[in-house]
């Protein structure tokens, strides 16, 4: 009788020391505030305010409006269709381009920097707008940066905003963005933005940064 308890009692000890084990406790360890997923959020942060500022600005805009939310389904998607009509027909009428500087994808000036181009894809959902802007759903910004920068990327609208680090790393070619809203006067507006579409470098600047 005393053996089987004996084994009884080392069983439950052992149970008991695995639970303990496989469920620890529900407290997450404290992230540092250089780890890569901190750094992450903070830049996205960072750049998602910067282009509201920047969006607002260049639509002459103090403030968002404010609208209810859910009230632009219909109407984004009947603009959302002559839009994208729109943008077909101009795609099939638009003249080439000739292969000029904006073609190379980067250059290299005597302190051995690099110009880049980063292009992230901004919802409008994710800046809160979806309630108020009816078209685009989406905005494509294009940042010229140098190469070896691993600061937090600004994604400024315009790039007077956010001058490289390379002299002769700019704008290479632009292109205007019409952005349909609907202000708080329930008035439907059509502006635009001038976006960044290429980086490169001018070889005239290139030489006279050297």
């Amino acid at each position: 009788m005393s053996i089987v308890f004996t084994l009884m009692m080392v069983l439950l000890g052992s149970s008991l020391v695995t639970t303990f084990v496989l469920h620890p406790s529900g407290e997450q360890p404290a992230m540092s505030a250089d780890s890569p997923l901190t750094r992450h959020n903070r830049c996205r942060d960072e750049s998602l305010q910067s282009i509201r500022k920047g969006l607002l600005r260049d639509l002459n805009l103090q403030s968002e409006p404010w609208l209810p939310v859910g009230g632009l389904t219909r109407i984004r998607e009947q603009w959302k269709n002559s839009f994208s009509a729109i943008a077909h027909t101009a795609k099939l009428t638009a003249v080439p381009t000739l292969p000029g500087n904006s073609e190379t994808p980067s250059a290299a000036n005597s302190t051995g920097l690099e110009c880049c181009q980063r292009a992230s894809e901004i919802f409008l959902k994710d800046l809160g707008w979806d309630n108020w802007v009816i078209y685009p759903e989406s905005i494509t910004l294009v940042q010229c940066t140098s190469c070896s920068s691993l600061s937090c990327p600004s994604h400024s609208v315009t790039a007077q905003e956010n001058p490289s680090q390379v002299p002769c790393c700019q704008p290479t070619s632009q292109e205007m963005m019409p952005i349909l809203y609907m202000d708080e006067l329930s008035t439907l507006v059509i502006s635009s933005v001038q976006l960044t579409r290429r980086c490169g470098c001018d070889p005239d600047k290139l030489h006279a940064a050297q």
